[in-house]
C-alpha cells in the first residue's frame, strides 16, 4: 500500500467517524432547528479535505435483465465495513422488464455494494407510473424483492391519498401491504376532487 492510499484511507476513516458521530447524535431528533444544525455539520465535513467520493454512481443488472442504478452527490465508505457506503443527495432507478421504471429520491442513503440493499432516509420520494409516495424511510431488500417504507407515508394515486405508517411492496409483482404501528389506528384514505 503506497503512502497516498494510506493517507486517503486514514482521512476517510476520520471523516466516517465524524459523520457517524454527527449522524447518531442528530438521528432521533426531528425538529427543524436540529436538522439544520446537522446539515451544517455535514457541510463542514464535506468542505474539509478528505477522501469523500463525489458524483458516485452504481449500476447493477440481474439475470432477468432488470437494472438498478443509484447516483449520489457524495459517498463515503464505512471504515468497518468497506461494502457499506453512506450517500448524500441520492437518486435511484429500478427498471424491471415489461414494467414502468421506479424512481427514488432521498437526502441520504446507506448502500451495500455487495448485495445492493439500500436504506434511504429523510425526505424519501418514490414515483412509479402515476403512483407517488413520500415517506421518511425506504429499505430496498433485493434478495427478497421487497421494498419497505415506513414513517409518515403519504401515498398518492390519481385522486386518492392514503396515509399509513408502513407499506411493503413486492418489487416484481407490485403487490403491496399497508399497515399502522398501532393496530387500533386505521389507515386514512382521502378522496381528492
Amino acid at each position: 500500500m503506497n503512502k497516498k492510499t494510506a493517507a486517503q484511507l486514514l482521512l476517510s476513516t476520520i471523516v466516517v467517524a465524524i459523520f457517524l458521530t454527527i449522524f447518531l447524535k442528530y438521528f432521533n431528533q426531528e425538529t427543524k432547528l436540529e436538522k439544520e444544525k446537522a446539515s451544517e455539520e455535514i457541510s463542514k465535513i464535506l468542505k474539509k479535505k478528505s477522501n469523500i467520493i463525489k458524483d458516485i454512481k452504481y449500476f447493477s443488472k440481474d439475470e432477468a435483465g432488470n437494472t438498478y442504478s443509484i447516483n449520489a452527490e457524495y459517498g463515503e465508505i464505512n471504515e468497518k465495513e468497506s461494502n457499506i457506503i453512506f450517500l448524500k443527495n441520492v437518486n435511484a432507478t429500478i427498471s424491471i422488464l415489461n414494467s414502468d421504471d421506479i424512481f427514488i429520491q432521498s437526502d441520504f442513503a446507506k448502500y451495500n455494494n455487495k448485495n445492493y440493499d439500500t436504506n434511504f432516509y429523510e425526505n424519501t420520494k418514490i414515483e412509479y407510473s402515476e403512483h407517488k409516495i413520500n415517506c421518511r424511510y425506504l429499505d430496498l431488500l433485493f434478495n427478497k424483492n421487497l421494498a419497505i417504507l415506513y414513517e409518515n407515508i403519504i401515498y398518492s394515486h390519481l385522486q386518492t391519498r392514503l396515509l399509513a405508517d408502513r407499506l411493503e411492496i413486492d418489487i416484481i409483482t407490485k403487490n403491496s401491504k399497508l399497515s399502522m404501528k398501532d393496530r387500533k389506528e386505521k389507515i386514512k384514505i382521502v378522496y381528492i376532487k
